[in-house]
């Protein structure tokens, strides 16, 4: 027994210096690793992206956008864009719309059936290549939403029970207005930089 105790100790021990031998060479290789690394980096022809210069990005910058606007008018004046998507604000709620699509409003809302309308409260426009964002609204000679309204009518009545006084109890129903309104053309009007200095107020109507 006691040669098998001691044979069961001296194999702890062993293992144990094992373990710590092990985890004692990972400590010490892992920064030799690291060290290595940024030598081949200090020795290699790596160059960081970052400049120094703060007038160098700025040249840089505006010559990116500089291209990409070329590119949005570019597109606006051939009209390949494509199928475009807009963001509006109409009767205090927001609508994602594209060609032919009918939104309902709620509420009251002022138009006539067969009345043609023109949404101005658009907050963001785009396709496929580009999205042009609002700060809020965008300027109302960029681009042309026109709408007509096709109905007028109430939603399913829905009941209100009113309580006051004991054993006081009254039903009511009421219908809300509900109009709906279809999505003509999303136009843009003019190109980035050949909006209008001066704009008027004849013939904008905004809901």
């Amino acid at each position: 027994m006691n040669i098998i105790r001691s044979f069961n100790i001296n194999c702890l021990r062993n293992v144990s210096r094992f373990a710590s031998e092990v985890l004692f060479k990972k400590q010490i290789i892992q920064p030799a690793c690291i060290s290595k690394q940024i030598a081949y980096r200090k020795n290699s022809n790596f160059v960081s992206s970052v400049s120094t210069d703060p007038d160098a990005n700025l040249v840089r910058d505006e010559q990116i956008s500089n291209e990409i606007i070329g590119k949005i008018n570019t597109q606006i004046k051939e009209k390949s864009h494509g199928r475009l998507f807009a963001l509006i604000q109409l009767n205090d709620k927001r609508f994602k719309i594209t060609n032919e699509d009918i939104i309902a409003v709620d509420l009251y809302f002022p138009a006539k059936i067969g009345d043609k309308i023109c949404l101005e409260k658009i907050l963001l426009v785009g396709c496929s290549d580009f999205t042009l964002l609002g700060r809020p609204l965008l300027h109302k000679d960029l681009v042309r939403i026109d709408a007509t309204v096709i109905e007028k009518t109430f939603i399913v009545p829905r009941p209100l029970y009113r309580h006051g006084r004991v054993g006081y109890r009254r039903l009511h129903w009421f219908r809300t207005p509900y109009t709906l309104v279809r999505v003509n053309s999303i136009d843009f009007k003019h190109s980035l930089d050949e909006l209008p200095e001066v704009e008027g107020l004849q013939d904008h109507v905004i809901y």
